[in-house]
C-alpha cells in the first residue's frame, strides 16, 4: 500500500502544482476549485463509487485526500475521512471523524457533488 500511495501523491501532486497530467490521468482528475494559495483541488474520477467520491488537494510537500459521501436527492453532504499523505506517500496523519458539513455549490465539495450527482442522474436540485 506505501508503494501505490506513494506513486499516487507523487502524480496528483504533478497535476494540483502545474494542472497538468500524463496522458493516462487526463481525464482521470478534474479541479473543482482551488485553495487560499492557488493550488488547485482535484475530484479523482477513479475512485467515485455510488456517491462517494475524494478530493485531493497540496498540503505543504504532501497531499490531503478528504473522503465524502452525497446525498443527492436532499442536497446532503457528509465527510467520511481526512488523510494527509508526505511526498513519498507515508500517511502522516488522519481523521475518520464522520459527520454532515454544508452544501456550498460553488465549494470545492459541492461542485464535486454536483459531478457526482450527474454521473448517476441523481441531481436533487
Amino acid at each position: 500500500m506505501y508503494f501505490k500511495i506513494g506513486g499516487m501523491v507523487g502524480a496528483i501532486a504533478i497535476f494540483l502544482s502545474n494542472g497538468s497530467a500524463f496522458a493516462q490521468d487526463a481525464q482521470r482528475y478534474i479541479t473543482v476549485g482551488h485553495d487560499k494559495l492557488g493550488n488547485s483541488v482535484a475530484l479523482d474520477t477513479k475512485t467515485i463509487k455510488g456517491t462517494t467520491y475524494k478530493l485531493y488537494g497540496m498540503y505543504g510537500d504532501g497531499i490531503f485526500e478528504t473522503t465524502f459521501d452525497a446525498s443527492c436527492s436532499e442536497s446532503r453532504l457528509f465527510r467520511n475521512h481526512i488523510a494527509i499523505y508526505s511526498s513519498e506517500g507515508q500517511l502522516l496523519q488522519e481523521d475518520k471523524e464522520k459527520g454532515e458539513i454544508p452544501f456550498v455549490a460553488n465549494s470545492s465539495p459541492g461542485k464535486g457533488m454536483k459531478i457526482v450527482c450527474q454521473k448517476i442522474g441523481a441531481l436533487g436540485w
